[in-house]
């Protein structure tokens, strides 16, 4: 039987085709959450400094907190070199479609292959993709702090008018619409 997706509105049977030909109802609703499950490539300039970092992200606002001094760039990696010109990796959003702890989501992402990503990849992916933390927050877990006493992570957050880049604890679970930005380095 040939199915005919043409017609503006489609029937219960090619409904279930079509969930059938995207790989069933989870990878569906997979899909419609946003998570491509995709990764991409993308190259982190090693030579900038944290500062000009974040004023290529455009936030228009920035966690106080949120300095070189609590999220170091160096020392992130031992083969990130201040005189590196950049660093080449795969990032991936993870997203698992339930509550998480921060230490299950961390190992989720290891045990993809990936390493959670730093301070470092969380602002390159910033820049380089601004509209995705529009639909969901987007954490590092490969870089955590002590702000406000509490352990935090950088974050990708948009709060309804305007990109930011905050720190949130660690103190719980995170919700089911955080995503999580996991890096190979290739």
């Amino acid at each position: 039987m040939t199915l005919d997706f043409q017609s503006p509105a489609l029937n219960d049977e090619q409904i279930a085709a079509l969930v059938r030909l995207l790989g069933g109802p989870d990878e569906v609703r997979r899909m419609l959450s946003g998570d491509t499950g995709i990764a991409q490539f993308a190259t982190i300039p090693g030579s900038l400094s944290f500062e000009e970092r974040v004023a290529r992200g455009s936030y228009g606002w920035r966690h106080p907190d949120l300095t070189e001094a609590s999220f170091p760039l160096a020392g992130l990696d031992a083969d990130d070199d201040a005189h590196d010109d950049r660093r080449e990796v795969e990032q991936k959003l993870f997203h698992f479609n339930r509550n998480v702890s921060s230490e299950d989501a961390a190992q989720l992402i290891v045990e993809a292959g990936f390493e959670p990503a730093a301070i470092a990849d969380i602002l390159a992916f910033g820049e380089a993709a601004p509209h995705v933390q529009c639909r969901h927050p987007v954490v590092g877990l490969g870089s955590v702090a002590t702000i406000e006493g509490k352990a935090s992570a950088p974050t990708l957050w948009f709060d309804g008018t305007r990109r930011t880049l905050d720190v949130l604890w660690l103190d719980g679970d995170w919700h089911r619409n955080y995503r999580f930005l996991g890096v190979r380095r290739i």
